[in-house]
């Protein structure tokens, strides 16, 4: 028997339908792909600022110290009086002097030289300088007696305190020093009773020149002792 037109159209159709069920991915010719556009967003990156703090370094310096050479011990001596030599300049003697005893008490400043309140006194000008309350003075002048005449020199000192102020003998006399002790350090000094402006009196000149060691005492025996003491050559009477 030979099929109809029908038959074959449902032949066909029934094929279609089989087709329709495949489960490929294949997209029919002319169907057109979309691709998804990407956006990119940029990444903003944020560090958080670091500050360093040094601590403050003080630095402290120590302290210098100045260490000044000692003053020679005091010595009444003819040609000084062991931190001065006669001869020294004034203001050399004075700070020495005052290393030693504090601030001067008394300063006549400069004088005119020759008869006057102090006696007779050598030089176109003279000064003198006291420590110690007045107990000490050292004498200051132009004279000639150490040095070229017109130039400004130490010539003298005297002493007339209670107390002693140097270490005494066997290095130099002082007040309570003896008569046996100040013979024994100056063998060739003399001693003299009933001096008319002193009384019993100690000197030991060593000969030419200015250089002169004088002493007050209580007494000519061994064992009176000496009350006032002067060196180099002052004003007179």
């Amino acid at each position: 028997m030979r099929p109809t037109r029908l038959g074959l159209v449902v032949a066909l159709m029934l094929v279609a339908a089989a087709c329709g069920d495949d489960s490929s991915d294949t997209l029919p010719l002319g169907s057109t792909t979309s691709t998804a556009a990407v956006t990119t967003i940029p990444v903003t990156s944020t560090t958080a600022a670091t500050t360093t703090t040094a601590a403050a370094t003080t630095t402290t310096a120590a302290p210098t110290t100045t260490t000044l050479p000692a003053l020679p011990p005091i010595q009444f001596l003819p040609d000084g009086i062991g931190f001065a030599d006669f001869g020294d300049d004034p203001d050399s003697v004075i700070g020495n002097a005052t290393g030693l005893f504090g601030e001067p008490s008394g300063d006549t400043g400069w004088l005119a030289g020759g008869f006057g309140d102090y006696g007779v006194c050598p030089g176109d000008f003279f000064r003198q300088v006291t420590f110690l309350d007045g107990k000490l003075m050292l004498m200051f002048s132009d004279i000639d007696y150490f040095l070229a005449g017109g130039i400004d020199n130490f010539i003298h000192y005297s002493y007339s305190g209670a107390a002693p102020i140097t270490a005494g003998p066997p290095t130099s006399i002082d007040v309570g020093t003896t008569v046996a002790q100040a013979t024994a350090i100056w063998p060739g000094a003399t001693l003299e009773g009933g001096d008319p402006l002193y009384g019993e009196v100690f000197y030991f000149d060593p000969g030419p020149g200015y250089e002169y060691l004088f002493a007050r005492l209580t007494g000519t025996a061994p064992g009176d002792t000496i009350e006032y003491v002067a060196g180099g050559v002052g004003c007179g009477e």
